[in-house]
């Protein structure tokens, strides 16, 4: 099923933009090699599994260290990964979204916007704020909600350096909270350490949230579940 939801989201995402470049991974997944004879300016990346071992970290158990090292593992992959694409699509800004996210219209991107999502979320725990306190020039967030995110990969690619330099940074949020990996509050992480906050999307809509979703108009869709 993974596949035909792959296959969809890709074909919508191409009548709307025909040339621009798309990375596809795989985490421990499907192949979709097979897609790079359907489309231009598509590379796919068949990675290592390392997200069914989060399936086992809880907000009970995180602290253990045999689930620390699950989280570090997973989030440094979503990290390296955003890294290759930036390499592959050479864009000054990216589109991360799952299987579950359709592009039907064209997206817009305000001027100077660095991070946008549906900022969905609120309450970060207070362990998430006090490092963010204790960096210097980092912006200290409660809102997140990133999926799916555009991001500005320049300041993607100041932080995530800085994170290579200073990993201690990140294992401190490791030790507060159990999902850090996900990349809907990874991100916002991630640009709150360079000072910048996500900003909301309107042209997001969840199927999930908003019954009236096929005819809203908007050009980003969230929880699109049709091919699963």
């Amino acid at each position: 099923m993974e596949n035909k939801a792959v296959e969809n989201s890709i074909a919508e995402l191409r009548r709307h933009y025909p040339d621009n470049p798309i990375y596809l991974v795989s985490d421990g997944g499907s192949d979709f090699s097979y897609l790079k004879d359907q489309y231009k300016n598509l590379e796919v990346s068949l990675e290592e599994d390392t997200m069914s071992n989060t399936f086992k970290v809880t907000d009970k158990n995180w602290r253990e260290p045999v689930h620390q090292e699950t989280i570090k593992t997973a989030t440094y992959a979503v990290l390296n990964r955003l890294e290759k694409a930036i390499s592959y699509c050479k864009t000054d800004y990216i589109l991360m979204m799952d299987p579950d996210a359709l592009v039907r219209g064209t997206l817009s991107i305000p001027e100077g916007v660095k991070l946008m999502g549906s900022r969905i979320n609120t309450g970060l725990p207070r362990g998430i704020k006090e490092v963010l306190s204790r960096v210097d020039g980092a912006e200290v967030i409660d809102c997140w909600g990133a999926t799916p995110a555009i991001f500005e990969t320049k300041t993607f690619m100041k932080s995530w350096e800085n994170i290579k330099e200073t990993p201690e940074v990140m294992n401190l949020f490791f030790n507060e909270f159990y999902a850090i990996y996900a990349h809907d509050v990874l991100l916002p992480l991630v640009f709150a350490l360079v000072g910048e906050e996500e900003t909301f999307n309107p042209d997001i809509v969840e199927c999930n949230r908003n019954p009236n979703w096929k005819d809203s108009g908007h050009s980003l869709v969230h929880q699109y579940k049709e091919f699963y």
